[in-house]
């Protein structure tokens, strides 16, 4: 049986307080609790945290951050790396060529979704079964690529896991090309990141094809699964996977300036919180593998105290990446009244205090009325550290709706850090916000 970490709210909370509350936290410790809380969900009075996560330099191998990085864990269709990883070394070896045509076998045909839905009989060519996977996460074409390579499904599988070993994949064993449900199929974090170093390392030239948007086949454009693709800048794959027994996967690269980083989530309990982590770890490992690392009062990573799950998530992030629609800058801005501001002017009047270019952020609301009074509450909650705060409303658009972003500005960077962790104590979700408003980079929904 998987090896899952044990915990709850109670354990979390000692671990945040524990950290968090030290003068001299670092802000890796600092990172290890916002990724824990930022993944926990309430469930029957109990909370869950993330499964595993792992960031690593993929131009060295070492690993930047991890957490239960060797729990064993369902791959889903993280599963299908190896299979790409072995088509393409077949496609070295000349035993598969790109445009040989594949013949679908009726066990091919009866793979369960995703799939492209191919006929017993029919084929389809080992390049479009590729990109079939790369992009649909096609179970039929998985099936379709195994047998081309191995005279049944199962005696591929077994070569995978041989293949696992010889790369170093010492915790993990396929039972199946696509990634569909097997109790003993598992994988961990670790070997998941020995497995994407792999890909770049040995199909350099095949590689680039993680990057496709889309695919079609006989007429019809299926998108990438992968998220980071359109939504953060150098990503470039690698996989994505769920199965209900196994939760949100994800193992995503990126390179920026040359620097690529690789980073691996497994078990994430909702899509959304799986992506907010892939994202956070990218842009942490960008800081950490900085020629000049960013000085503590400008770094872009955020600080996220969320105890309630992607429900309070997507409330503290919602409206977020907007096109700032206009409003009324004149209204009287003091630090009862709230002022309803467009993005671009908050930003403006927040930076106008030396030192103090911070803001908490504690919900996004279709009205003012429960922005304000969502603002006031958590005013209300630690007025040592909020009460000289100003209340904002910046006014945004997301997708034709209007949002009001619940903001208190005028703060510090370590009193908008503190009061996000001060707040997580009271379920209150809480975004803490740069001068550059450099969260927006790290939050995608």
């Amino acid at each position: 049986m998987p090896n899952r970490p044990n915990g709850g709210t109670s354990a979390l909370r000692r671990l945040a307080t524990s950290v968090c509350t030290r003068p001299t936290a670092t802000l890796w410790e600092q990172l290890k609790v916002g990724l824990v809380l930022a993944a926990m969900l309430v469930a029957a009075g109990t909370a869950r945290a993330q499964d595993a996560t792992l960031v690593l330099d993929a131009n060295t191998g070492e690993i930047l951050y991890s957490y239960h990085e060797d729990d064993q864990l369902h791959p889903a269709s993280l599963t299908k790396m190896m299979t790409l990883y072995m088509a393409f070394d077949a496609l070295r070896e000349k035993r598969l060529k790109l445009d040989q045509a594949l013949i679908v076998s009726r066990h091919a045909a009866l793979q369960p979704r995703s799939k492209l839905g191919l006929k017993k009989g029919t084929t389809i060519e080992a390049k479009d079964a590729i990109l079939a996977l790369i992009t649909k996460s096609a179970n039929d074409a998985a099936v379709v690529l195994a047998e081309a390579m191995a005279d049944t499904e199962s005696d591929f599988a077994r070569a995978m896991t041989r293949q696992a070993r010889e790369l170093g994949m010492a915790e993990t064993i396929f039972r199946n090309a696509s990634g569909l449900h097997d109790d003993d199929q598992i994988t961990t974090a670790r070997d998941m990141g020995k497995l994407a170093m792999a890909l770049l390392r040995d199909h350099p030239d095949y590689y680039k094809h993680f990057a496709t948007s889309s695919f079609s086949w006989k007429g019809r454009r299926y998108p990438n699964h992968n998220p980071l693709l359109s939504t953060y800048e150098g990503a470039d794959g690698i996989k994505t996977g769920y199965i209900r027994q196994s939760g949100y996967n994800l193992v995503g690269s990126a390179e920026r300036g040359g620097q690529r980083l690789i980073a691996v989530v497994l078990g994430g309990k909702t899509r959304g919180i799986r992506d907010w982590t892939v994202t956070t770890l990218l842009d942490y490992g960008f800081e950490e593998t900085a020629e000049v690392p960013a000085v503590s009062t400008s770094r872009s990573l955020p600080y996220i105290a969320n105890p309630a799950g992607e429900k309070a998530l997507n409330i503290a992030i919602g409206g977020t990446a907007s096109t700032a629609m206009a409003a009324n800058p004149d209204r009287p801005f003091t630090n009862d009244t709230p002022v309803v501001l467009t993005v671009a002017a908050e930003e403006q009047q927040v930076a106008t205090a030396d030192g103090r270019d911070w803001a908490v952020q504690v919900g996004a609301y279709p009205t003012t009325s429960p922005a304000e009074t969502a603002a006031r509450k958590a005013k209300a909650k630690i007025p040592e550290l909020l009460g000289k705060a100003r209340l904002s409303l910046p006014q945004v658009t997301r997708n034709g709706s209007r949002f009001y972003r619940a903001r208190l500005v005028g703060l510090t960077e370590s009193q908008a850090r503190t009061a996000c962790r001060r707040l997580a104590n009271h379920a209150i979700p809480c975004l803490a916000i740069g001068d550059d408003g450099a969260f927006k980079a790290s939050l995608i929904q």
